[in-house]
């Protein structure tokens, strides 16, 4: 594949209010900071990633921690661009590896050559790329970025087949002087590239609640151990000899306990995801110890921050090797829009719990476009619904049509299907026609701090003779 496409190089993208004159003695912000990284670069080797030619993620990290050194100190405005080629798996299925190669290279010499200047533009993983844009750069990241993407789909797509286009998303996050480190910067990046795909309303009563809060509620409660745990059966309405519940867990102790979706989105925002995945983790496999019921299955969530961390599919390798019988008992569930932010971390996370003999369980599916186009990417056993997909099916025929249409494609690829956050018993017999194989929700089991639902089990009673 040649070398084929043009794009007009973006100009440098001048703050709206203008940058202030700085005295020729005192050197600017980003100047300062082009220093430091010279710095950085004699006392450590970065190589530069074979295919493209660019810098690394390493050295990006390097960048971001001494972009927020420097703003700490004076005003250096900075921001985080994750841009990912969301659906180039499916490019490179179509046009071969090698093809593929080639034209990742020309991807990378359009984004180079059509950023500003005073950007440093960086290969990530896979199909992603990264660019640290500062000072008026910084103030006008979603200006750059929009026309990015649009000019890249309009040189790309022309020269690929007729069924493809290529599609790009960007996370942005600023620099903020309040940020600790470069995994918070990544995390939010991501948390906002998956806001672009779904965004998600959160009732007024957890808006209310400030981030501030909320972050030190979660920091105390991974500082002392301060979570509760609870339980939500899935029940399934035909007899099954697995128990499945999911795990819920809230922080104890608190008046006013962050709820479970606050204080996974607080977590993954701030890089701590991991962190608590890991204690809800280790405090399951305890009571597992204590309750030592094989024919129980437990759904346990799990952030994006773990699923781009290798350091905790080593983790999850030494809790759970050698252990197979725990193993087996673990359904991870993540997100449909985290797998989408994660897809270039996928292959080698699935294959890790794989080998482990753990399953996995895609939630709120169907709230992108063409859901089932991604299931390639992910050997799910269980997809719990996307609550869209089951609004007003006891009125709108249509929607009820497809929705059973979309489950017998799933039942054909091997799936189970999970209907959850179910309030009003008349929707069972409609989700029972449409063939769900497990329904979830308090108006069959409000959550719990045990595991006592009684499921649909064949008793055999024996009669003595008279």
């Amino acid at each position: 594949m040649d070398s084929r496409y043009s794009l007009e190089p973006l100009q440098d993208a001048p703050s709206p209010l203008g940058d202030p004159p700085l005295p020729e003695s005192i050197p600017s912000p980003s100047a300062r900071l082009d220093k430091h990284l010279r710095k950085i670069n004699k006392k450590e080797v970065f190589e530069k990633d074979a295919l493209t030619g660019l810098h690394g993620q390493r050295y990006l990290c390097r960048a971001i921690d001494a972009c927020l050194e420097q703003g700490r100190k004076s005003n250096l405005s900075a921001t985080l661009a994750l841009l990912q080629l969301e659906n180039f798996y499916e490019i490179r299925t179509w046009v071969g590896l090698s093809e593929a190669d080639l034209l990742l290279t020309d991807i990378a010499q359009l984004l180079k050559a059509s950023l500003p200047k005073r950007v440093l533009l960086c290969r990530c993983h896979n199909f992603e790329f990264a660019v640290l844009l500062l000072a008026g750069c910084s103030v006008n990241a979603r200006l750059i970025t929009d026309k990015l993407k649009q000019a890249l789909r309009s040189a790309v797509s022309p020269s690929l087949p007729r069924q493809l286009e290529l599609k790009c998303g960007v996370g942005l996050a600023k620099l903020e002087t309040n940020i600790p480190s470069w995994p918070v910067v990544f995390a939010r990046a991501r948390h906002n590239l998956s806001l672009a795909h779904h965004r998600r309303e959160l009732p007024p009563h957890l808006v209310s609640i400030s981030p501030d809060v909320a972050l030190k509620q979660l920091h105390a409660a991974l500082e002392h151990s301060e979570l509760k745990l609870n339980f939500q059966a899935l029940v399934r309405l035909a007899e099954d000899p697995l128990q499945h519940y999911e795990v819920r867990c809230s922080l104890a102790h608190h008046e006013q306990s962050l709820p479970t979706v606050l204080l996974f989105e607080t977590a993954a925002k701030n890089a701590l995801g991991e962190q608590l995945d890991q204690r809800i983790i280790k405090q399951i496999l305890r009571r597992l110890s204590q309750d030592a019921i094989p024919n129980r299955r437990l759904v346990v969530n799990l952030s994006h921050n773990s699923l781009v961390s290798s350091y905790f599919l080593r983790w999850l390798e030494e809790r759970l090797s050698g252990r197979r019988a725990f193993a087996s008992q673990f359904v991870f569930q993540i997100s449909e829009t985290d797998a989408l932010i994660a897809q270039h971390h996928l292959l080698t996370f699935c294959e890790v719990i794989e080998k482990l003999g753990c399953k996995l369980c895609v939630s709120n599916f169907g709230c992108t476009p063409k859901p089932l186009r991604y299931l390639s990417l992910v050997p799910a056993a269980y997809v719990k619904l996307d609550t869209g997909l089951l609004r007003k099916i006891d009125v709108n025929q249509a929607k009820l049509k497809f929705l059973s249409a979309l489950i017998e494609e799933l039942h054909k690829k091997g799936i189970r299907v999970i209907a959850p956050m179910l309030e009003q018993l008349p929707m069972l017999p409609l989700l029972w026609h449409a063939n769900v194989d497990f329904m979830q929700g308090n108006c069959l089991h409000p959550t719990s701090t045990s595991m006592s639902f009684e499921f649909i089990e064949t008793q055999t009673v024996k009669f003595d003779s008279c």
